[in-house]
């Protein structure tokens, strides 16, 4: 199709040396995370610490609390998830799914649509920390069990971060509309913008009795 998006790959003169993640992933000033390359480097470094077969194919879940840099991480995040080989993405609407909402959103989806359906998340939120141009933004990832990452894949995506030579990104690609519940096709891979409460809600009504609430 004309003016369909190409992938790219982008060259890594140097690795940045600080992107060790913590148990709640990696966290730091959103200048920081504005740097080049610096986003890009740890969501490639992400898809690099896991087994091919893991991901390509397969489904996975991006969104945040909503700080600022969400919106504009999102789409960096849907390029490099299409050029992987990433066959379904789950956006919460405006990008917006608390970090509960992901880890069910994952769980709900391999039951729903095969163990194996949805290979995991990424979640972009900073739980407590100020959020703003001057303050913080943080990225982690989340296995299929809806879970943090073990420590061994931690450590991992790490190393590989420590060594990246090289990232992919769409060459011609039009940013995703994320305001509106669809279905959009990049390059084959189905991207769903989602309601970002609804299947939470549900989750919730069958822990809680709302009528009583």
């Amino acid at each position: 199709m004309e003016g369909a998006p190409t992938i790219k790959v982008v060259s890594v003169e140097k690795p940045y040396e600080d992107q060790k993640p913590g148990t709640s992933g990696l966290r730091k000033k959103v200048k920081v995370f504005q740097q080049e390359h610096y986003l890009e480097n740890f969501v490639q470094s992400i898809f690099n610490a896991l087994p091919k077969d893991e991901y390509t194919g397969k489904a996975m879940v991006v969104s945040g609390d909503g700080r600022y840099h969400n919106d504009v991480a999102t789409q960096v995040i849907i390029q490099i998830a299409v050029s992987n080989g990433c066959k379904d993405l789950y956006i919460g609407q405006h990008c917006l799914l608390s970090t509960p909402a992901v880890s069910a959103m994952i769980r709900k989806l391999n039951e729903d649509k095969g163990a194996d359906y949805c290979f995991g998340g990424i979640v972009l939120s900073a739980s407590h920390n100020p959020g703003g141009p001057d303050e913080d933004f943080g990225i982690k990832f989340n296995g299929k069990n809806g879970g943090p990452s073990l420590e061994n894949v931690t450590e991992e995506i790490f190393n590989q971060s420590t060594k990246i030579t090289q990232y992919t990104l769409l060459e011609g690609y039009s940013p995703v509309d994320t305001s509106t519940i669809g279905t959009t096709d990049v390059m084959g891979c189905q991207v769903h913008v989602v309601d970002n409460n609804e299947q939470y809600v549900e989750l919730m009504k069958t822990l809680f009795d709302f009528d009583q609430i």
